[in-house]
């Protein structure tokens, strides 16, 4: 609500264009956060549908990953402004260029956002993975289930893969195990670095009887 007012009484402004009613407009956006071309989340490799390739497929549980953009210039600074200044409306921009150039899915696919530590939530006063899981179903006409929880509370910017790996191993819960079970999955996040969150993620869901689980993120950094 109080996004709602503000939006009204100051209304945020294009970075580029300065038009009023967005951080970074329709018409920006596309020139500014260029769609990356499909390729492996792991390798890089060019792969047709942003699949997980066949060298890389042993060591991820995740069928395909989908990144927009790269973690540059104007997407990261979206990503911050979103994140760090409680533009909240910006999940409504970042949640339309993660879905256009998606695939069709499964009517039946559930979308769920990889849960945000609890002192982060309480810090920003809002989930932004939430709010852009919501923004991508809403956009894909998919049901929305948030059904993943996170335990702990340890800081990942900035870690390396391996110590990203240790400290999610126990990291997440599902709350409602029986909706997973048989289901195909899209997660949802903001930014992919190495990948160990949606991998434990992933990994934790087809444990507990998921069909098939893929990503779709705004932004890869390298």
């Amino acid at each position: 609500m109080l996004e709602r007012i503000i939006g009204l009484v100051a209304p945020h402004q294009c970075y580029i264009c300065k038009r009023e009613g967005a951080l970074l407009c329709e018409w920006c956006a596309q020139d500014c956060c260029l769609p990356l071309s499909p390729r492996c989340y792991h390798c890089y490799a060019l792969n047709p549908g942003s699949a997980v390739c066949n060298a890389c497929r042993h060591r991820s549980p995740l069928k395909h990953v989908w990144a927009r953009t790269d973690y540059e210039i104007w997407a990261k600074q979206l990503l911050h402004d979103f994140k760090f200044s409680r533009a909240q409306a910006a999940a409504e921009t970042i949640g339309q260029l993660m879905s256009r150039g998606m695939p069709y899915l499964p009517r039946d696919t559930l979308v769920m956002s990889v849960p945000t530590a609890t002192s982060r939530r309480r810090q920003r006063g809002y989930d932004h993975a939430a709010l852009l899981g919501k923004q991508v179903a809403r956009q894909l006409g998919l049901p929305y289930a948030p059904a993943l929880h996170r335990l702990g509370q340890a800081r990942q910017v900035g870690a390396d893969k391996h110590t990203r790996e240790t400290q999610l191993i126990t990291a997440f819960r599902l709350t409602n195990a029986s909706l997973v079970v048989g289901s195909k999955i899209l997660l949802v996040d903001d930014i992919i670095t190495t990948g160990a969150s949606l991998e434990s993620c992933a990994r934790l869901l087809k444990a507990s009887g998921a069909d098939r689980v893929d990503a779709v993120v705004f932004a890869q950094k390298q």
